[in-house]
């Protein structure tokens, strides 16, 4: 009697201890759950929904559909580092086109779910990662591995801090992440109130409600009154209705009588149960297209579209398409420069998107500009076209008069006579401003040679006969600069009234 007396004795402050410690982890969950910030998302209060939940949606067809459309647009976006020249963009270069769907598809989750995290795991300086080109092997610290985490693991503080829960990690407390080299937070349209987010996915989630109930109603209703109903009279009971069954099975019925059978099939044209349920669910997949692509006509038709409507919606979704840029690049910056910093490189900058590409409007607007005479200088196109310099090359300007060697003394300038020249005559004149001082003949040479060639063939000929001893290539130069000289002539000869 006295050992139980003594072992309930030994086994009380056990006990005790045991309460307390569980009162102590209780009140430290309370206080975990008090400090926690809740989700303000009211269309997910109202659901009874988790975020991570809202993946379900990605089940439905137009929904994947008008993701995926998106996805593939942003994932198939350009890119670009400045500096672009050097070892080290080389390698940059080699880690985001192996990583480029991990780390765009990663990111872009925080517009469907208000925020993603990714984890980088890099290699070991003892085990690094190689860059081969040519005969040379470059040894460097690169992405071991890259992928998105569950996003109900971490939990976004309204002062930028990115916290890991304590179910998920050894510690057994929140613990706060790493954001410069191991887990990278996207955050889609945060506010101090609401560090979640704003997820796109809840926006869908009653269109996707309604659309998957009506789907079930509708498919009752097909199983319903696919087949037509069929409607006995007679004052057999029994044997009209199983005259019935045998008739939905064989499709033939044998009657007396004085019965008769009726068919009774769902109500046809504009209020039938067909025509509403197909203009429900249209309107629902209109509404999800607008939310996810911002139009509809490059989803699909509605039977009212043009081709000039269909650019403009197409114009919206590529805005779309930026604005997922502009969410996105903040966060593939900051993981270029966590390898820049382990590797001791400089900071490269990355441009998402075809940025360099022609604004096509903007060059006719300067084509227009040009031909109206408005002299555009390199600054203009590197500033408006985002050129580099040394992409232009300055266009050297010839003094407006030239002397001739072939008319001593004697300036002349062509524009001044324009109104009485053809456009052949112009083309000859404005060729003329670009020519270097030409060793012409003589002027006696030159009015020889015109007084006594009637045709160009002739000329040729004569001018044969004064350079028996040149070349073909130095005779073809010759004749040219004798045709010139003598074009110039007749200028200056129509000039003097000669």
């Amino acid at each position: 009697m006295a050992k139980k007396e003594k072992s309930k004795k030994a086994n009380t402050p056990q006990q005790e201890v045991g309460g307390y410690l569980y009162s102590q982890q209780a009140e430290t969950a309370f206080m975990n759950f008090l400090t926690r910030m809740p989700d303000l998302d009211e269309v997910l209060r109202k659901a009874g929904v988790s975020r991570h939940r809202l993946s379900v949606l990605m089940y439905d067809d137009e929904i994947y559909q008008c993701v995926e459309k998106r996805q593939d647009k942003l994932e198939s976006s350009p890119f670009r580092l400045e500096p672009a020249e050097g070892l080290p963009a080389q390698i940059l270069q080699g880690e985001l086109k192996k990583w480029w769907s991990e780390l765009v598809l990663g990111t872009q989750d925080a517009r469907w779910f208000g925020y993603s995290v990714i984890e980088a795991v890099y290699t070991k300086p003892e085990n690094p990662s190689l860059f081969i080109e040519g005969p040379n092997i470059t040894t460097f610290i690169g992405w071991q591995w890259l992928g998105k985490k569950p996003m109900q693991w971490f939990e976004p503080k309204n002062d930028g801090r990115l916290m890991l829960l304590q179910n998920y990690n050894d510690q057994h407390r929140d613990v706060e992440c790493n954001q410069q080299f191991k887990h990278f937070l996207t955050q889609c349209k945060p506010s101090f109130e609401n560090p979640y987010g704003e997820a796109l996915f809840s926006r869908l989630y009653w269109l996707w409600f309604f659309k998957n109930g009506t789907t079930k109603f509708w498919a009752k209703f097909v199983e319903r009154f696919g087949n037509p109903l069929l409607v006995g009279k007679s004052k057999m009971i029994p044997a009209m209705l199983k005259t019935l069954l045998n008739a939905h099975a064989s499709s033939v019925a044998s009657i007396n009588e004085g019965e008769s059978i009726e068919i009774l099939s769902a109500a046809s044209g504009g209020n039938g149960g067909s025509t509403a349920f197909e203009s429900f669910d249209k309107k629902i997949e209109r509404n999800i297209q607008k939310l996810i692509l911002g139009q509809t006509l490059t989803s699909g038709t509605d039977g009212s579209g043009s081709r000039a409507l269909g650019e403009v919606h197409l114009e919206v979704q590529n805005n779309k398409i930026d604005a997922d840029i502009r969410m996105i690049t903040s966060t593939i910056q900051a993981m270029l420069d966590a390898l820049c910093a382990l590797n001791g490189w400089e900071r490269h900058l990355i441009i998402i998107g075809d940025e360099k590409s022609l604004n096509a409007p903007k060059a006719d607007r300067d084509v227009k500009l040009k031909n109206a005479g408005a002299n555009l200088t390199p600054q203009y196109f590197q500033r408006e076209y985002g050129l580099q310099d040394g992409d232009i090359a300055e266009v050297q300007q010839l003094p407006a008069n030239t002397q001739f060697s072939a008319l001593p003394k004697r300036a002349f300038s062509f524009k001044a006579q324009t109104n009485k020249l053809s456009a052949a005559q112009l083309e000859v004149e404005e060729l003329t401003d670009g020519q270097d001082d030409l060793q012409l003949l003589t002027n006696e040479q030159i009015k020889q040679l015109a007084a006594e060639s009637e045709t160009p063939e002739a000329l040729a000929f004569n001018l044969m006969q004064l350079i028996p001893g040149a070349t073909q290539s130095q005779f073809t130069a010759h004749l040219d600069q004798a045709l010139y000289a003598a074009d110039v002539l007749g200028y200056a000869m129509a000039k003097d009234g000669q």
